[in-house]
């Protein structure tokens, strides 16, 4: 929230942003190898990650569809 304020006493305004990254490998391990890449990426990117096994529909449609809905 602090870094929020001073962004805020800066000038820059509130922005989100949500993204959906699909992940597919050929096996298990593949793929819980691949999802920890993607995770560790994204923490040192700063950005927030949440798993959706099964939900990919639903979070399409949550964060695109309409434009400009909360998700």
């Amino acid at each position: 929230m602090l870094q929020q304020e001073a962004d805020l006493t800066a000038g820059h305004g509130i922005l989100r942003y949500s993204g959906l990254i699909a992940v597919s490998a050929p096996t298990v391990e593949e793929l819980d190898a691949a999802v920890a890449a993607i995770e560790q990426a994204a923490i040192q990117a700063s950005c927030e990650t949440r798993l959706l096994v099964g939900q990919q529909a639903a979070a399409f449609t949550a964060a695109a569809l309409p434009l400009c809905r909360r998700v």
